[in-house]
């Protein structure tokens, strides 16, 4: 486990799937969802998205005249989440306040995609900056897409963050229909979350989000780069403890929803690149 720190924060990391473990503000206040008991990357606090996130619809995609197959990469029927999150990343520059991982995914097993990632992972006084990059390393030009997956303790939070658009989840777990944002699911005023599990995509996300809460007095405010349109949120019905807001450059399945142009085609050596920041506010006012 690689331990990042200074006068306001302390960082987990794992090299195992690039996953980071546990964020604690300074007196141990967490701000990310903690991993207990053995590793299990969902069990972890985030882990990055790559080369796309969420799933693939009949786990099929086409592009440029070819019929691309995905395999299941974990007990789901459909591929998940990419190949990121499951695979041994190397440590690269790691000093006690930012290191570098990186992956170099050159024989896939699940999939079409040949790529180097590099995440980088620092902390500046009370944020916490993620930088992920990808390129492509394989023969011919492919849709990919990049993304975060973290999860915050429920713990009486309230949350904000506005967007255009709103996605049914169908049965398989993908995007269905795109519709305005129901009342109960509309957060362009920071509230608790709604009774009713969610599995979303929020789409036309402006890039900014809040999380208070009131009862511990602390606040973080998330800043995404333009390149994560797309928001996803996560709250299982099972397990109310924690919630996701995962930024994403592309809509779920969208290859199957929007074909190529819903992810960014990338030739060979071409690269994806964008970040987030986590900014620990000390009052939820």
């Amino acid at each position: 486990m690689l331990v990042l720190r200074n006068d306001d924060l302390v960082l987990h990391v794992s090299r195992r799937g690039g996953a980071l473990t546990e964020l604690l503000t300074a007196s141990g206040e967490p701000l990310l969802r903690g991993l207990s008991g053995p590793f299990d990357v969902r069990r972890a606090a985030c882990f990055p998205l790559v080369p796309l996130g969420n799933r693939i619809g009949g786990n099929l995609f086409h592009h440029d005249g070819v019929d691309y197959v995905m395999r299941p990469n974990t007990d789901e029927p459909l591929y998940l989440h990419g190949d990121g999150w499951l695979e041994e990343w190397s440590a690269q520059e790691v000093d006690s306040k930012e290191l570098r991982l990186t992956l170099d995914h050159l024989h896939p097993q699940h999939g079409p995609h040949h790529y180097h990632a590099e995440q980088r992972i620092e902390l500046d006084g009370p944020a916490l900056r993620l930088s992920l990059s990808l390129r492509n390393e394989g023969p011919v030009a492919l849709p990919f897409g990049i993304g975060f997956h973290p999860y915050f303790p429920n713990d009486g939070a309230r949350i904000g963050f506005d967007a255009r658009t709103f996605w049914t989840q169908g049965a398989d777990k993908t995007p269905e229909t795109r519709t305005a944002i129901p009342a109960d699911f509309d957060f362009s005023a920071p509230k608790p979350l709604p009774d009713t599990p969610l599995d979303n995509a929020f789409e036309g996300w402006d890039g900014q989000a809040r999380i208070d809460w009131p009862e511990r007095n602390i606040s973080l405010r998330i800043a995404a780069d333009p390149v994560f349109s797309t928001l996803m949120v996560y709250a299982p019905e099972e397990d109310r403890s924690f919630f996701c807001l995962e930024p994403m450059s592309h809509l779920p399945d969208a290859l199957r929803l929007q074909g190529a142009k819903g992810m960014r085609v990338l030739a060979p050596g071409e690269t994806l690149a964008g970040g987030i920041e986590l900014r620990m506010v000390a009052s939820a006012g």
